[in-house]
């Protein structure tokens, strides 16, 4: 029973105490252990999520359902395998961290922060573009609702701590066990 009390939930961060910590402590070997590795699964994801923006442009209704609820389902699977391989820093409480850690999350949220502007300003251009400045060649364009560009901005939002993190950490090595 003390066990349940101990593990406290950071409705902020959408955390628990021992998911933190099992996750800082964890020295099981892993393929996103690696920076490159890390990198190509950002990478996944930004393709992922820009090709959930521009799922309206599909023509066909039933083919855009099914391409929006794969992607959907394939940026959700990403954005937790994101913060599984950056060990949940991005999403910590500061009570669960050491100093360094906080300063290595702290930085990535101001990077983070940047991205997400010039990320918003590139979304208005390009929705701009496509519905002021061509509407005569868009006709398919009447009947758009804004759900797949508003999921997308809803994941960068919640997602790009955790990419800065996977792009900027260096290679974790493990530890041997005879070290330990």
């Amino acid at each position: 029973m003390k066990d349940k009390k101990d593990n406290k939930f950071y409705w902020s961060a959408g955390v628990t105490k021992n998911e933190v910590i099992e996750s800082l402590n964890d020295h099981r070997p892993s393929i996103f252990r690696n920076q490159a590795n890390r990198r190509a699964l950002v990478l996944v994801a930004i393709v992922c999520l820009f090709s959930l923006s521009l799922v309206f442009c599909i023509p066909q209704p039933k083919l855009r359902s099914y391409a929006e609820i794969v992607l959907l389902a394939i940026v959700l699977l990403l954005y937790f395998q994101l913060r599984k391989a950056v060990r949940n820093v991005a999403d910590a409480p500061d009570e669960l961290l050491d100093e360094r850690q906080i300063s290595i999350r702290n930085s990535g949220y101001l990077h983070a922060y940047r991205w997400l502007s010039a990320l918003m300003l590139v979304y208005t251009i390009a929705y701009l573009a496509i519905f002021e400045f061509f509407p005569s060649h868009l006709n398919w364009a009447v009947n758009f609702k804004f759900t797949e560009p508003i999921i997308a901005i809803c994941m960068w939002v919640a997602s790009l701590p955790s990419m800065i993190l996977a792009w900027q950490l260096p290679t974790e090595h493990s530890i041997p066990e005879e070290a330990k």
